[in-house]
């Protein structure tokens, strides 16, 4: 099984892709933690692309979360289930406050290591406005038409647990 896990930022991917990789046991990989270094340094997208390549080249079965549409586009067909979290601004806005509350003193395993949690203006702006983009919701909108067979979308938490309720 192949899966990959797209959305807004704050919209709840990474717990539900943490969710299946525990019901599936399969390999899990966050995006943000082969795209950024310590101190939130971008990494090139070769570098990125090249760890995604062995990801997927090392495991039969794995679970990718984030989007970086630019990087490694043939994941979307190798793909067996694409889930898009089409969550509201204020639903993912409250998602990063309790993100940062909850990993105030800890790291969290869907980001890099050596990259604190942060929640300033700058990502806030982007979790309710750059974040969404016309060109974004384009992307979303593409995925969900070209994979039409193999995309679910959420928007609301009620279809997010019964999903997870369904598959137990």
């Amino acid at each position: 099984m192949k899966i990959l896990v797209l959305g807004y930022s704050g919209a709840g991917k990474s717990t539900f892709a943490k969710k299946l990789q525990l019901h599936y046991e399969i390999p899990l990989l966050y995006l943000d933690t082969i795209h950024f270094e310590a101190n939130w340094v971008e990494r090139s997208d070769e570098n990125m692309e090249n760890d995604m390549k062995r990801f997927m080249s090392h495991n039969e079965s794995w679970i990718i979360e984030g989007n970086y549409r630019k990087v490694c586009k043939d994941r979307y067909d190798l793909a067996d289930q694409i889930f898009i979290f089409k969550r509201q601004r204020l639903v993912c806005l409250y998602g990063v406050v309790k993100r940062r509350i909850k990993h105030h003193k800890t790291p969290r395993e869907s980001i890099a290591t050596g990259c604190k949690e942060k929640l300033d203006l700058s990502f806030l702006l982007w979790v309710l406005f750059t974040g969404r983009t016309r060109k974004r919701r384009a992307y979303f909108d593409l995925i969900e038409k070209k994979y039409s067979n193999k995309v679910k979308i959420f928007k609301y938490k009620h279809q997010i647990k019964r999903y997870l309720k369904d598959i137990k």
